[in-house]
């Protein structure tokens, strides 16, 4: 009994040696290599926005805001619709009822985002705050 577990515990460090740690390097480089250039896109989009943000008048920034929302909706049914791709894959029913679950934490909070987006009414004001303030998201 004790040569079995000493086997199996080997091949688990293994496992891992050869496996796990490879992909943990190629993460870990992915991240060195492009951190900076997609921080740099993110800045140069938020400050876009921005500048849109501040030319508009009243009714473009709550078309503005409206969008946004809806391209988040999207992205949270296209989330979700791949959560419950995994669940359909996943061979154990515990994984699976988890990614269910997730899936639907995920598409919860859409119908008041969207009230949210669809209540706001901007002032027009040249030092009005983006919806949602200091988001930075949209």
């Amino acid at each position: 009994m004790l040569e079995i577990l000493v086997v199996v515990l080997f091949l688990l460090a293994l496992c891992a040696t050869f496996i796990v740690l490879p992909i943990l390097f190629v993460i870990k480089a992915a991240q060195v290599l492009f951190e900076r250039p997609l921080k740099e896109v993110v800045s140069a989009v938020n400050e876009g926005r921005d500048h849109h943000w501040r030319n508009a008048d009243a009714v473009e920034r709550e078309k503005m805001v409206r969008a946004a929302c809806g391209w988040r909706v999207i992205g949270r049914v296209v989330g979700a619709g791949a959560l419950v791709a995994g669940a359909s894959i996943a061979a154990s029913p515990a994984l699976g009822f988890a990614c269910c679950m997730a899936a639907w934490r995920t598409l919860r909070p859409i119908k008041q985002e969207m009230r949210k987006a669809c209540a706001y009414r901007s002032t027009g004001a040249e030092d009005e705050e983006r919806f949602p303030p200091g988001d930075g998201c949209f």
